[in-house]
């Protein structure tokens, strides 16, 4: 295994990464070809556990995050989206301005639209108030924003970055069997590209003190687990969660199932960038050293979806007997 550093340090010597302004990162020559093979079989692998795809958009409305709890559990991390107004003398001024930049800055409207800072918010927000004859799956991708300065770190933890989930809301049993499922696929996928990783408990990093309470509940319930790498000087770093968030998604949306109870809901989700380092930390920045990744997936490649959820209840059940 390579450090992190290391790695990032020859991508950048090489120019195939860049960092235009803190926490934003471009890939470009054989890293951006090998983070799109990595990217398309993530995307194979979420399809086969859902039954929809699904295109969100980038950014969602504040009233979306406010009812999913998001201001009181992770406001840290809020990106919101503005613009210049319409108003001519304003435009004006900024297209004349010495510095136009600043101008702009200085002139930017707010709005009431976030740059989306995960997926599924947009899958519970479709599905509001709906009354559920059957499971919903969904497999979309987004580009997620997440504001952690000063922690940026390329590849690691960016301002902006790509994030691919499958989604799952139904029952709890439903539920928990696609959390199983999705968990026992992507280990499998991380063996397959050779990628040396542990499964662990974790807690979403809730906004103290706020979120104290939920961080506890989650970590006795153990309601969240990671895959990890475990590079060489550096601490873990999760590169897919598994989720179960039991009715809150429900309740907070208003979505039921047939008996009239608030829906369950599971959902794994991958951070791209993060699975193209740990492929790099593997195996080195050099293309020459990489083990074969699929150039291309045929989107009918997938499983049936009852195969998954049958191979899932299996593992619950010998999970149970141990």
């Amino acid at each position: 295994m390579r450090s992190p550093e290391r790695v990032v340090a020859a991508l950048r010597a090489r120019r195939e990464l860049w960092e235009p302004s803190p926490g934003l990162v471009g890939l470009r020559g054989d890293a951006a070809v090998l983070r799109d093979r990595i990217a398309c079989e993530i995307a194979s692998l979420t399809r086969s556990l859902a039954d929809e795809v699904w295109h969100v958009p980038p950014g969602l409305p504040l009233g979306t995050l406010a009812r999913a709890d998001y201001f009181l559990s992770f406001p840290q991390w809020l990106t919101a989206a503005s613009h210049l107004g319409g108003a001519t003398a304003d435009l004006e001024t900024v297209a004349r301005a010495a510095d136009p930049a600043s101008s702009a800055r200085g002139a930017l409207v707010a709005s009431d639209v976030a740059l989306a800072p995960a997926v599924c918010y947009h899958v519970y927000a479709e599905l509001a108030g709906q009354k559920l004859s059957r499971p919903v799956r969904v497999s979309a991708e987004c580009t997620c924003w997440r504001h952690e300065a000063p922690r940026f770190s390329a590849l690691i933890r960016d301002w902006s970055f790509t994030m691919r989930e499958a989604v799952c809301v139904g029952t709890p049993q439903e539920a928990d069997a696609f959390q199983r499922a999705g968990a026992a696929a992507v280990r499998t996928l991380a063996e397959r590209l050779g990628l040396s990783t542990a499964t662990v408990h974790a807690e979403d990093p809730f906004f103290l003190p706020t979120g104290r309470g939920r961080a506890l509940l989650q970590r006795l319930k153990a309601l969240k687990h990671e895959l990890v790498i475990e590079p060489p000087g550096a601490p873990p770093i999760a590169i897919a969660s598994f989720n179960h968030h039991e009715r809150f998604f429900g309740d907070a949306f208003g979505i039921s199932i047939a008996d009239g109870t608030a829906a369950s809901s599971a959902c794994v989700a991958f951070g791209i960038e993060r699975w193209l380092l740990a492929f790099l930390v593997a195996h080195g920045p050099s293309a020459r050293d990489w083990p074969e990744v699929r150039e291309a997936t045929d989107p009918t490649d997938t499983h049936d979806v009852s195969e998954v959820m049958a191979g899932s209840a299996a593992i619950a059940t010998r999970a149970e007997r141990s």
